[in-house]
């Protein structure tokens, strides 16, 4: 809905609302039909409030009706008659209406948008997988012949540190059309009875490399009375080494990323800890996004691939504020099967 068009239709809304209400006004307390009629159209605005704006345009037409109708009612009052009650039970239903008109509305809303979103991911997805199974055979023949000849040159041949950044940025462009096949396509899981502990540890293992690059320590704190939990060991690995790994490269030197799980009722938690300079909040509902990215050479992949892959096992991912500085990356599993 563009800016001008919702303009039209609040004043739209409250212009019927003010119009009937003067009809009201203007018409004798005896012409109690034309009363009757006029109460009638208060629906109107009541719909397209509804309609245009959800629940809470609903409900705010509904409370401006009632505070523009409610003097109409004390000035008719005849002390608890037929006419009063019919009035009051008026008003309630405008109330009650507006509540309901709002929730569908807001939920028609709501799932239209999913719908939508689904589709544009869909045709996005099919593009995405077309663009990299095309990229995909080129720059696996341009990695093998620049290697083949990196072998035959010279150790001490200037042309071997040219091919060394073809081959480096080969190795990139390889690695980017993995993750652009690995999101466009769905999630097949092979769960098994897993244990999320001797996950984390796995992951911080393979990251300590990359730590000890960027001088950043990986702590853990792993709850010794976390459950079995059905999940896929390969794809949860991928997931939380993409995590660990954003949180080494977000960490400042000399700072610390914790891992942690623990247990919550039916669910079990995994947190990534980390001590970097956090995420704007302007910014902070696109990081799931497909090509979104704040790293100066990151792809905008690595998160879109981990939130698939945790919302394939029934969980959730969500990103948190730290009391001090950095991020919190919560990954939520259920403990059965979902």
């Amino acid at each position: 809905m563009g800016r001008r068009a919702k303009v039209y239709k609040i004043i739209l809304v409250i212009g019927l609302t003010i119009i009937i209400s003067l009809f009201h006004y203007l018409t004798q307390r005896q012409e109690m039909y034309y009363h009757l009629f006029y109460r009638e159209l208060y629906f109107l605005p009541l719909i397209l409030g509804g309609v245009w704006f959800g629940l809470r345009g609903a409900v705010l037409t509904s409370l401006s009706i009632t505070i523009l109708y409610f003097p109409i009612v004390v000035n008719y009052w005849q002390g608890f008659s037929v006419n009063d009650f019919d009035q009051i039970l008026g008003l309630l239903l405008f109330n009650i209406v507006a509540i309901i008109l709002g929730f569908i509305s807001g939920r028609e809303k709501a799932n239209l948008k999913a719908l939508q979103e689904a589709e544009t991911l869909a045709a996005l997805g099919r593009t995405v997988s077309g663009i990299a199974h095309d990229m995909k055979t080129p720059l696996v023949a341009i990695g093998g012949y620049t290697r083949s000849i990196k072998r035959k040159l010279a150790r001490e041949d200037p042309v071997q540190e040219k091919l060394d950044v073809i081959v480096e940025e080969t190795q990139r462009l390889e690695d980017l059309t993995k993750d652009m096949l690995a999101y466009a396509r769905p999630v097949p899981l092979n769960r098994d009875s897993g244990d999320l502990n001797r996950l984390a540890r796995e992951c911080c293992r393979i990251t300590e490399e990359l730590a000890k690059q960027r001088n950043v320590k990986i702590e853990t704190h792993l709850s010794s009375s976390l459950p079995a939990i059905n999940l896929d060991p390969v794809a949860m690995e991928r997931a939380i080494l993409n995590l660990i790994g954003n949180a080494v490269q977000a960490s400042s030197e000399g700072g610390v990323v914790t891992v942690q799980t623990e247990r919550l009722g039916d669910e079990v938690v995994l947190s990534v800890v980390d001590c970097g300079p956090g995420i704007p909040l302007e910014i902070r509902p696109e990081i799931f996004s497909l090509f979104f990215t704040t790293k100066k050479e990151g792809t905008g992949l690595g998160l879109p691939i981990a939130s698939k892959i945790i919302d394939a096992h029934g969980g959730r991912i969500e990103a948190d504020d730290n009391v001090e500085k950095g991020m919190t990356f919560k990954v939520t599993l259920p403990v059965g099967r979902s």
